[in-house]
């Protein structure tokens, strides 16, 4: 067996460094470290990037006005930080790549003695962030190397009786005043879209599950709000009154409608201005882990860029992992690492009257 690439390194590393975050944030009492995750979640989406920066044939290295690299004072060449990476990797105002310049800038807030506070308060977008590096992982690399198989949702007493609810609203009074001016300056600064995007703050809400079980069922179901009726969303809504909750509502790719592959590939073909046909969606898709493999049978739908169409018998892809592609694909060089062939000008065709 060859050796294997240095990006595949790279990539397990960024892999490990979100296992180690996750775990400093799960931990109770003293040994729990909400710092420790933010640095070690910056370090694992900055190997993630550079792994799949590198696989597509991309220089990740400073480089001097005459060409030559940047090195630091070990005279070891300086690699790009994380925020030049988001901007070689996400569009302006991706919610996902907002969510990382969130913990970028709560970097420099963090007290020791008010972490709890400041934890508490973040908790929806560090959910957010994990849950992004995940997708972000399975799309670029492949659903094998998911963590679904190493990170679990955690066990926990806080907040599930009335004292635990008051220890809580006291921990967010104790927010110290730099953090607190952080949080509302950048919030202020997005549109409303964008702040109620579950990419970029991901919002749950627990009750529990009453009632027989069956084999199929699990400790934590996922609930599409967009399924239910508004009698059955107001009823779980009104479960908020009680002490505890459990039912996640997960939104469905942050879009209303989806695409068959041909009018996926048409769209890609369109705004990048480079020809792309169905085939070229299929690669693209087959390499990102996306919807069906070959001769697979039944639903290979993800719930975010692929989703099962019983209308159509078919599987339908989201306008967040059609959004993807064309970012990727509008650059030259990067379309041509990602299909192995020059880019050829699209030309519409002519309407007719």
């Amino acid at each position: 067996m060859p050796p294997r690439q240095k990006w595949w390194h790279t990539m397990q590393e960024a892999r490990r460094q979100a296992c180690v975050a996750v775990d400093f944030y799960n931990r109770p009492g003293d040994r729990r470290s909400f710092a420790d995750f933010v640095v070690h979640m910056h370090l694992a989406w900055q190997n993630l990037l550079h792994a799949d920066l590198v696989r597509r044939g991309e220089n990740i290295f400073y480089r001097e006005k005459n060409g030559r690299y940047k090195r630091d004072k070990n005279k070891q060449k300086q690699s790009w930080d994380l925020q030049h990476c988001l901007k070689r990797a996400f569009g302006d105002n991706d919610p996902a790549r907002v969510n990382v310049e969130f913990f970028i800038g709560i970097r420099n807030s963090i007290e020791h003695r008010y972490e709890d506070a400041i934890l508490l308060t973040t908790a929806a977008y560090a959910h957010a962030y994990v849950i992004n590096f995940e997708r972000e992982l399975t799309a670029r690399f492949g659903r094998d190397e998911t963590l679904a198989d190493e990170l679990r949702f955690p066990v926990f007493v806080q907040s599930l009786t009335p004292e635990g609810m008051d220890e809580q609203r006291s921990l967010r009074r104790d927010l110290p005043t730099e953090a607190r001016t952080y949080i509302t300056e950048f919030e202020a600064s997005l549109p409303d879209s964008l702040r109620s995007d579950t990419r970029y703050e991901y919002r749950i809400q627990l009750s529990p599950m009453k009632g027989p079980k069956s084999e199929a069922d699990l400790a934590i179901q996922f609930v599409n709000s967009n399924t239910l009726s508004p009698e059955e969303l107001e009823s779980l809504l009104a479960t908020q009154k009680g002490t505890v909750i459990i039912v996640e509502k997960l939104k469905l790719g942050g879009f209303d409608n989806e695409m068959l592959p041909k009018k996926a590939a048409q769209a890609v073909q369109e705004q990048t201005g480079f020809a792309f046909e169905v085939h070229h969606f299929t690669k693209m898709r087959q390499r990102d882990g996306v919807g069906p493999k070959p001769r697979q049978k039944g639903n290979a739908s993800d719930g975010m860029f692929c989703v099962f169409s019983t209308p159509h018998a078919n599987h339908v892809y989201t306008l967040e992992y059609v959004a993807k592609l064309i970012e990727e694909l509008r650059d030259p060089g990067r379309y041509r690492t990602a299909l192995g062939q020059e880019p050829v000008a699209y030309t519409a065709a002519p309407s007719r009257r």
